[in-house]
């Protein structure tokens, strides 16, 4: 979504499409005076705590003084951070790829994500280790892990980088629900997987000093549920968690997103047709604009030759996360087989190269919050927790469910986010502000959009790294 590459494999795909002339679904937050002295010092106080909680102090409005898109939060969120004012590396380097076989056996039609990759980056001599947990829909090595990885690598850390439980491969190959995504499930058991896969580098020649974890919006969510457990299980030995643009409510941040479909007339997969008709029309009608005169390699030049409005980002934007809910679903369905819920179809049993283009088209109609609540949670209550109540269950995707953990570890928890995050609301400012002492609010960026910028990169290093 926030990756620069992402969009662009966005744009991508239209060209590719639109050169193949598919033109339907595919293209697609004195005692007075003395008093009143009080009451000044409490207020100044209070606003440098909100800007930097423990440590040095930092002055946020120097934090990325060059930033395009400090007035547009969408676009903050869908064009990240241009090129020139990424952290320059020296000289990136590609993981060695290991690999964590299915736990149960997976239907023909899913065998492409029968394994579930990882990376990992290894220094010659003794060093800390940074886990990484990609965010919603996104591979160890999508744009912002791969980018995120390579700086820390650069600064001297061993790195694992892990892919979402939101992704195929996880879904299929490591998910022990037929249909996956809850939260607390999928964090055990990522956990598991975290744990095994240090123990095994450490055993290959890996020398680790300490070690700390961290991710990016849902991956920076899951951080701190994995940093909960290791302080009970203590397998891992994790310090810090370093939580960038992590949503406080996963469920309340999933319905910001819907509501972007919504509020731009986007019910079905027909309305979205629609939606991404209009815009192939401009490239296919439009006898001032020849798709050769879109640069797909530049996205700043390419939304300025389509005309692309801030509705379209936000269309755009709540299209991505339905492709997620969709995944689950469809996965869930197939994994089910008889005792499927049939919100796809009616078929129960799927070959290696049956056509689910209706599956397709209507998976794209079901939103995070129907799966989880009409979906997930009915599946959790029959098959493995009949005393699960919907209260609880929604709990469960609040970070205020782990407040007694943030309270006695406030100081090794390191928070940064955007003022203007899209999936955060003014009531999760507060909570953030309120709770979170080591953290970093800066006034723009988006969601993650800024993570890409040098000094934002630079700064997350050194929370990470202050005593």
């Amino acid at each position: 979504l926030q990756e620069y590459l992402q969009c662009l494999k966005f744009l991508e795909l239209w060209e590719i499409n639109l050169r193949k002339g598919e033109y339907g679904i595919y293209k697609f937050y004195v005692c007075h005076a003395e008093n009143m002295l009080k009451k000044i010092l409490i207020v100044i106080a209070i606003m440098l705590f909100s800007v930097t909680g423990f440590g040095e102090e930092i002055d946020v409005s120097q934090i990325a003084v060059d930033y395009p898109y400090k007035d547009n939060a969408i676009m903050a969120t869908v064009m990240g951070t241009p090129s020139s004012q990424w952290y320059k590396l020296k000289k990136g380097k590609a993981p060695k790829v290991k690999k964590f076989k299915a736990i149960k056996k997976v239907p023909e039609i899913l065998r492409p994500w029968s394994d579930y990759e990882y990376g990992v980056w290894k220094q010659k001599n003794d060093a800390p280790l940074m886990i990484l947990v990609s965010g919603t829909g996104s591979l160890y090595n999508s744009g912002l892990t791969m980018y995120m990885a390579n700086v820390f690598y650069e600064r001297g850390y061993n790195v694992l980088a892990l892919s979402s439980p939101t992704t195929m491969p996880y879904i299929v190959s490591q998910s022990k629900n037929n249909y996956a995504g809850y939260i607390k499930d999928e964090s055990t058991h990522m956990y598991n997987l975290i744990a095994t896969a240090v123990s095994k580098e450490k055993a290959e020649g890996m020398k680790v000093t300490k070690t700390h974890i961290g991710g990016y919006s849902l991956g920076g969510f899951q951080s701190l549920l994995i940093q909960e457990m290791d302080s009970e299980k203590k397998k891992i030995g994790i310090e810090k968690s370093l939580m960038l643009n992590s949503p406080v409510s996963i469920l309340t941040a999933t319905q910001k997103l819907d509501s972007y479909l919504v509020k731009n007339g986007i019910y079905n997969a027909e309305s979205l047709e629609k939606f991404l008709d209009n815009i192939f029309g401009k490239l296919v009608y439009d006898e001032y604009l020849e798709i050769s005169d879109v640069d797909f390699t530049d996205i700043r030049s390419a939304v300025s030759k389509l005309q692309l409005k801030d509705s379209d980002f936000e269309v755009l934007t709540g299209l991505l996360f339905r492709f997620y809910s969709a995944n689950m679903t469809f996965a869930g369905e197939v994994f089910s087989g008889k005792n499927a819920v049939g919100r796809l179809s009616d078929k129960k049993i799927y070959k290696r190269f049956d056509s689910v283009t209706k599956e397709f088209r209507e998976g794209l109609s079901v939103s995070f919050d129907e799966y989880s609540k009409e979906i997930l949670f009915p599946y959790l209550k029959k098959n493995k927790y009949p005393d699960l109540t919907m209260e609880h269950f929604v709990k469960e995707f609040d970070l205020r469910n782990s407040q007694e953990f943030i309270d006695k570890n406030n100081k090794n928890i390191i928070f940064i986010t955007s003022k203007d995050d899209i999936l955060t609301t003014e009531s999760d400012l507060d909570y953030i502000n309120k709770t979170f002492n080591n953290r970093v609010i800066i006034p723009y960026g988006g969601h993650t959009g800024i993570l890409w910028h040098q000094d934002v990169v630079n700064l997350m290093v050194n929370k990470l790294e202050e005593e």
